[in-house]
């Protein structure tokens, strides 16, 4: 029976995430109008169901233009889901050493329904046309990646995902099927799958699956290169053995560490774990579409990190809500992607792969990031930490890159990561950057929502000021006593959003005020180069 068909299926929640899908190929924003074409809803329901998404950050809109656009909710919607798949932190840099060497991404993915998300990728470098990202949503059948996960697959599996396949899209399934046959020969021969032009046609690429099974998931790893830069017979003779070895390199890392045969990675910082607080949707009985959407939203809320799975009995009491309903919502996002059920057994869900590629357009249509890349890295290989792109969400900052090509024990600050705004070097800075209505706005929003943070950095923004005034940028031991960190804020909004750089370093004692000013020079220098590329 169509999930669309089931009495469980909320169909205004599912109407509202449809609204979060609908900006896929439109970072730069969409109108009422256009949100009403793409999805086709009435204007007046999605006035209703996007008053839900805007309270809750995962949508603005601007003024000016008319048109809303992805909220940096949206970055932290799919965070816990990163945070859990440990293997990211030792896959990713002998990921990017082989994307360097080769000139092309390699990327790490996981699926969901009939595509397969990235969850990791390490790009070359140099600038290309072709930059996967992380949420970025590759078809099962036209992707190497897909192929890979396809071919590797259990015999059940494998026709559950084909059945679901043929009811979806029958005539692409029957055009890909030499392909499929095909890749299912490579697997057998190789252990690999290709996919040479078939999904981008100017970029070839292979794919590995994984002997890892994360929360019951196999991530596949995946390489893509342009195809301009492949001689015949290379991607097969030269590529594909290089990311088979990278494949073995990265099981047999895991499972020694899953043994505990070597300590586990040190996350650096670790992402903070708060015991998430009950949350009640607003209760407005003569908007019942927008009262579901905001469910179903704070249902996705109560997953933080560390809680890798949560059953209907749990979500129910953290929501406040009957188990009728929580079972209504839960089964309407495992159709949508954004929960699954948990695969090893237990009656609980996990996050899906869903919730990750819902912050691909807002990643992707940020050009600073791209920009940024190359001088973030070159940075932190000379000053031998983490250098980090963030703007501010509700009342802390978030990040939205991080370079880092030093310890590859350790786990820099991640894509969607909260940090306080009060206790972080590059909230200090965001604030000391910021218009003084925009500074007041953000203290208020901080007095609210963490009084206690509020009343523990009493006197912090004044001395960050002092300290910006003097120097130009701001630092701070408070969140991480053992890392020292510094920001520094873009001068004006770029995109009509606040950027600042950071960087932090492991420092077990307090660093001199010279190697702190050195810091502050040189993330100062990176600013202003990037802001002049900006203006040409």
């Amino acid at each position: 029976m169509p999930a669309a068909a089931d009495p469980r299926y909320a169909s205004s929640l599912a109407h509202g995430l449809a609204l979060l899908d609908a900006f896929a190929d439109a970072p730069a924003g969409l109108s009422n109008k256009q949100l009403a074409e793409r999805t086709g809803l009435s204007k007046a329901s999605i006035s209703r169901l996007s008053t839900q998404l805007l309270a809750r950050g995962l949508l603005l809109f601007d003024a000016g233009t008319r048109r809303y656009r992805l909220g940096s909710s949206a970055l932290t919607l799919g965070y816990p889901l990163l945070a859990s798949l440990g293997v990211r932190r030792l896959a990713r840099l002998p990921m990017s050493q082989l994307a360097e060497a080769l000139g092309g991404a390699v990327s790490l993915a996981m699926r969901n329904h009939h595509h397969m998300v990235y969850v990791e990728t390490c790009r070359w470098h140099q600038p290309s046309a072709f930059r996967p990202d992380v949420g970025a949503a590759l078809p099962l059948l036209a992707s190497a990646v897909g192929r890979a996960w396809l071919a590797s697959a259990a015999p059940a599996e494998r026709v559950q995902a084909l059945a679901a396949l043929r009811g979806h899209a029958p005539a692409e399934l029957a055009a890909w099927a030499p392909a499929l046959a095909q890749a299912r020969r490579d697997f057998a021969q190789h252990g690999l799958c290709f996919s040479p032009g078939h999904f981008q046609s100017g970029v070839h690429a292979v794919a590995v699956p994984l002997d890892v099974r994360l929360g019951g998931e196999r991530l596949v790893l995946n390489c893509g290169l342009p195809a301009r830069r492949l001689a015949p017979g290379e991607l097969a003779g030269r590529v594909a053995p290089r990311l088979l070895a990278l494949a073995r390199r990265i099981e047999q890392e895991w499972r020694a560490e899953s043994s505990g045969a070597v300590p586990p990675a040190a996350a650096w910082p670790p992402a903070p774990a708060p015991a998430p607080p009950v949350r009640r949707a607003s209760e407005d009985p003569a908007n019942a579409a927008a009262q579901t959407l905001a469910r179903g939203l704070d249902l996705l809320a109560c997953f933080q990190p560390g809680d890798e799975v949560l059953g209907n009995a749990q979500l129910a009491r953290r929501l406040g809500l009957s188990p009728q309903t929580v079972v209504r919502l839960t089964y309407t996002l495992v159709q949508l992607g954004l929960l699954r059920r948990d695969p090893l057994g237990g009656s609980g869900y996990r996050l899906g792969a869903g919730t990750v590629a819902i912050a691909y357009p807002m990643l992707a249509g940020l050009r600073l990031r791209a920009l940024a890349r190359p001088g973030m890295l070159a940075l932190s290989q000379k000053i031998g930490g983490a250098v980090s792109l963030g703007l501010r969400h509700q009342a802390g900052m978030v990040y939205v890159q991080t370079a880092w090509r030093t310890d590859g024990r350790l786990l820099p600050p991640d894509t969607g990561a909260v940090m306080p705004m009060l206790a972080t070097a590059m909230g200090r800075a965001w604030l000391c950057g910021a218009r003084p209505a925009e500074r007041r706005a953000a203290l208020n929003e901080i007095a609210v929502r963490d009084p206690a943070a509020a009343r523990r950095h009493a006197g912090v923004v004044e001395r960050a000021m002092a300290q910006f005034a003097r120097h130009g940028h701001c630092s701070s031991r408070d969140f991480r006593p053992e890392i020292e960190a510094v920001a520094v804020p873009f001068a004006q909004p770029v995109d009509a959003i606040r950027f600042v750089l950071n960087c932090g370093v492991l420092a077990p004692q307090p660093l001199p005020p010279r190697k702190v000013l050195a810091l502050g020079s040189a993330l100062t220098e990176l600013v202003h180069a990037l802001e002049a590329a900006l203006a040409t």
